[in-house]
């Protein structure tokens, strides 16, 4: 039976995918590990970013047409590259989805972290810092374990 945070993930996942999708996409990945996974999850980050592109130049081209300086055409594309688009919640989630399934299918294979390619992707995205932040809270939470069950027993 999974336990801990393998349980929460697998959880998590039967609320976006069928339950035989779920079972099927780990027993493919288990042994080969989630290097697909994590290439898929690259590529929709990647085509995000493309995206926004796509949107910058066509409102600096726009501006550039109707006879803009360049100024106004330089701060329209950098702030067209910035502003969240609608689709870029949905994209970004689907990518942390593919990476979250890639390190649980790592995790579950019993495989070197070290070697998980979507671990990896994460902390380059998220970096060291961000790393470090979710240690300490995993650390705190552990410090607070025996007061919560305490509370629990209590309760």
């Amino acid at each position: 039976m999974e336990r801990g945070g393998t349980a929460v993930i697998a959880d998590r996942a039967s609320a976006y995918v069928s339950d035989e999708t779920w079972k099927k996409l780990v027993r493919q990945h288990r042994r080969r590990g989630c290097d697909d996974l994590a290439r898929l999850a690259r590529s929709i980050l990647e085509g995000k970013e493309r995206l926004h592109d796509v949107v910058a130049r066509t409102a600096g081209g726009l501006l550039a047409w109707l006879g803009r300086p360049k100024i106004e055409r330089v701060f329209a594309q950098e702030l067209a590259r910035r502003i969240p688009l609608p689709v870029d919640a949905q994209l970004s989630t689907a990518a942390r989805g593919l990476q979250i399934a890639g390190i649980y299918v790592c995790v579950v294979g019993s495989r070197d972290l070290a070697d998980c390619a979507c671990l990896r992707d994460v902390l380059r995205v998220e970096g060291e810092e961000r790393l470090h932040q979710l240690v300490q809270g995993a650390m705190q939470d552990w410090q607070s374990l025996p007061r919560r069950m305490r509370d629990d027993a209590d309760g």
